[in-house]
């Protein structure tokens, strides 16, 4: 059978079974560490200076993070670790501010509802678009678990352009952060540098798994959203 003919025979079936699955996963979410002389060189070559000590310090405190993801009845919700350390000190982490930070992302397969909890100042309930996906016929095993290859068609930084593994073995359209919507759990996604690994599956737990919708915060749209990073960017490009 092609792999193009058993997803789709798949697909079929996350609408049949979805419902009946509920899981935890713990992912790793990992980036190379910073090249000091490359970054040195390509910062002086725009600034005539070089790197701040402190920012070196930050990029030498970046660790990878654990972050979780837990499904039921056609729900899911995926945080990241607390940033606590074990002697209690907060550390700035980089690496989990892109991991996720403190937002909730929560998604509703049976009221479409997808949106992240987010605090800027303002707790904000922003609503997600869903990535678009093409599906290649590109396997490869992670675990005992046969994943299929999937990249952001939408994606504008070339260099960055998602690929998610997912696997239809698991038929939960859910996965890590803003990466879903998938035939299958993804178990990896890939981001040139960066990478979100599931290092831990438990479905089915003999406990029963709640999941809590984030109910604070004043709703913002798609759009709202989008004009609000643009602003951001631009505030950043002025100061630079």
């Amino acid at each position: 059978m092609k792999p193009i003919l058993t997803i789709l025979i798949f697909c079929i079936s996350i609408s049949l079974f979805s419902q009946k699955i509920s899981g935890k996963v713990t992912y790793k979410f990992s980036a190379e560490p910073l090249n000091e002389k490359k970054f040195d060189s390509a910062y002086t070559a725009r600034t005539k200076k070089k790197m701040d000590t402190w920012m070196k310090g930050i990029f030498k405190n970046t660790k990878d993070v654990h972050t979780f993801l837990t499904f039921a009845n056609g729900e899911s919700l995926y945080v990241v670790e607390d940033k606590m350390q074990n002697d209690g000190k907060t550390i700035f982490n980089l690496n989990r501010t892109y991991a996720g930070g403190d937002n909730i992302y929560y998604k509703n397969t049976n009221t479409k509802e997808y949106f992240f909890q987010n605090d800027t100042g303002e707790l904000l309930l922003t609503d997600l678009a869903p990535i678009k996906w093409k599906i290649t016929q590109e396997t490869k095993k992670i675990g005992k678990y046969l994943c299929y290859k999937a990249i952001d068609i939408e994606s504008k930084n070339k260099k960055m352009k998602p690929i998610a593994w997912f696997t239809p073995l698991i038929p939960v359209s859910f996965g890590p952060k803003e990466y879903n919507g998938l035939p299958g759990l993804v178990l990896l996604v890939e981001m040139s540098k960066r990478s979100i690994t599931a290092i831990k599956i438990v479905l089915n737990p003999s406990e029963d798994i709640v999941i809590e919708k984030p109910t604070k915060g004043k709703k913002e749209t798609v759009e709202e959203y989008k004009k609000r990073v643009a602003s951001f960017m631009k505030f950043l490009q002025k100061k630079s």
